[in-house]
C-alpha cells in the first residue's frame, strides 16, 4: 500500500471517529434535555426586587429571627415615631394612640409594631385577596428596626358598596437591614411607597395595593 493511500486511510479513520464521538455528545445533550428540562429552561424564579422591577445589590446584615431591638443602643436613639401628614399639617403620634386619627391612621400602627416585631403570620392578613393575586405571603422576615416613619395621606374616596379606598405616600428606614422584609432598599436610606387601603363598613382596614415610587 503506497503512502498516500494509508494517509487516505488514516484519515477516514479520524473523520469516523470524530464523528462517532460527535454523535455521543449530541446524544448526551439529548438525554440531560429529556431528563433535566429545567437546566435549559429560562429562570423564572430569580433574583427579585420588593415593589421594582430594578434589581440592585446591596449588601444585608444577617438574618437574626431572635432579634430584640431594644438590645441596639444605637437604635433606640433613633426617631422611631409615627408622623402623620394630611395636607399641609404633619402630626408626631408620640404617645401610640394611633386611633384618635381614625381608623387607617390605627391600622398603619399596627401594621408598623408588626413589622418591626417581626411577625410575618400577623403580617399576611393585613392584606385583600386582589393584593394577593399578583404578591405572595411572607414565610417569614426578620424583626425590623424601623425609623423616621411617615405617612402622608393622597385621597380618601367614598366607593359605590360603602368602602373607602384611602391612598398614602408611606416612607421609612431600616436600620441594619437584612432583606428579608425589604431587598429594595440598603440600610439607613428609604425609597417612597405607594399604598391604597380600603376601609370596609365593619371597621376593618386591609391594603390593597403597594407600589414602588422610583
Amino acid at each position: 500500500m503506497s503512502a498516500e493511500n494509508k494517509a487516505a486511510k488514516q484519515t477516514k479513520k479520524k473523520k469516523m471517529l470524530i464523528g462517532i464521538i460527535v454523535v455521543a455528545l449530541l446524544g448526551g445533550v439529548s438525554w440531560i434535555l429529556t431528563e433535566n428540562p429545567q437546566l435549559f429552561e429560562k429562570e423564572e424564579n430569580g433574583p427579585t426586587s420588593m415593589y421594582s422591577d430594578e434589581i440592585k445589590s446591596y449588601l444585608f446584615y444577617p438574618a437574626d429571627y431572635d432579634l430584640d431591638v431594644k438590645s441596639d443602643k444605637a437604635y433606640m436613639e433613633m426617631n422611631r415615631y409615627v408622623y402623620y401628614k394630611n395636607g399641609a399639617e404633619t402630626i408626631a403620634i408620640t404617645d401610640g394612640d394611633y386611633g384618635r386619627h381614625g381608623a387607617v391612621v390605627e391600622f398603619f400602627g399596627l401594621y408598623f409594631e408588626t413589622v418591626i416585631r417581626g411577625n410575618a403570620r400577623t403580617y399576611n392578613t393585613f392584606f385583600t385577596d386582589h393584593y394577593y393575586k399578583t404578591n405572595t405571603p411572607y414565610d417569614q422576615f426578620t424583626p425590623q428596626m424601623l425609623y423616621d416613619i411617615l405617612i402622608e395621606q393622597l385621597s380618601v374616596t367614598e366607593n359605590q358598596n360603602k368602602t373607602y379606598t384611602y391612598a398614602f405616600n408611606v416612607s421609612y428606614k431600616i436600620h441594619k437591614n437584612t432583606g428579608t422584609f425589604r431587598n429594595d432598599i440598603d440600610s439607613d436610606t428609604s425609597k417612597v411607597l405607594y399604598f391604597e387601603l380600603i376601609e370596609y363598613p365593619d371597621g376593618r382596614v386591609l391594603i390593597d395595593r403597594i407600589t414602588y415610587y422610583k
